[in-house]
């Protein structure tokens, strides 16, 4: 395929995944002027005006966000077919026990034309890389020690701080996945009254439980599943397909 024809194939992406929710231009007008002042609390009017003045015009349309985190097939073997990189990550065996971990948000600096890929991993521990350099330095093995961070010439135009800003918020959200699902039995705290004045959750329950646990455990799950809402809805400012489950792993054997 000519340069000619992969740069027609992706405009082409960019327009389709922009117009189904997928891509985010996330410093340009198009974006910003199109969401509810009273729902979005990311990049502002104000924002682009004052960076425009203050900093220059060059970070404009240089960052894209993309979610992968809903498995979408269709995005996904597009990706691979238009870029090669992601194509040669996605083809990369696995060793041993540990599986290949695919990113769940990506976010496209089209000045340094790298991609930062972002994920939770086992135990929904975060992991991040930018992946021209990841898969040069993985020539021929998978390693699985994701240690290419976040340059300091990727973050340059990031006048908003949003990389860091979906790095920390992702991290948290896996840190709260992981207390989540570590709580007994299952949001619904069903439980059950035995002859004992304990309460248990099931038939297999061997440990019962005082009133106060109950209570305690479930305001646990509420609590936790605030925090979790907590973090989507931040990270919706950029991934606006993004769903409150999709990125926990579920990898902790």
């Amino acid at each position: 395929m000519t340069p000619k024809e992969l740069k027609k194939q992706g405009l082409e992406f960019l327009e389709k995944y922009k117009s189904l929710g997928y891509i985010v231009d996330i410093y340009s007008d198009e974006w910003v002027n199109s969401q509810d002042p009273d729902e979005y609390y990311a990049i502002t009017r104000e924002d682009l005006e004052r960076f425009d003045s203050e900093k220059g015009t060059d970070y404009r349309g240089h960052l894209l966000a993309v979610y992968l985190g809903d498995k979408n097939p269709e995005l996904f073997n597009d990706l691979r077919r238009i870029y090669k990189p992601f194509n040669d990550y996605c083809n990369i065996e696995s060793t041993g026990m540990m599986a290949l971990i695919y990113p769940s948000l990506l976010l496209i600096n089209l000045r340094t034309r790298e991609i930062l890929c972002v994920g939770l991993g086992y135990k929904n521990r975060i992991f991040s890389f930018e992946l021209n350099r990841y898969m040069h330095s993985q020539v021929n093995s998978l390693g699985n020690d994701f240690s290419i961070e976040c340059s300091d010439d990727f973050a340059r135009l990031d006048h908003n701080n949003v990389i860091r800003n979906v790095l920390k918020t992702t991290e948290q959200l896996g840190e709260l996945y992981y207390e989540y699902d570590s709580l007994k039995g299952n949001s619904d705290v069903i439980v059950t009254l035995h002859d004992d004045g304990l309460f248990y959750l099931d038939d297999y329950d061997e440990e019962g439980m005082t009133i106060e646990d109950v209570n305690e455990l479930r305001n646990d799950y509420e609590k936790y599943s605030e925090w979790i809402d907590d973090c989507i809805s931040d990270l919706k400012a950029y991934f606006p397909k993004i769903d409150a489950w999709d990125l926990n792993s579920g990898a902790y054997l």
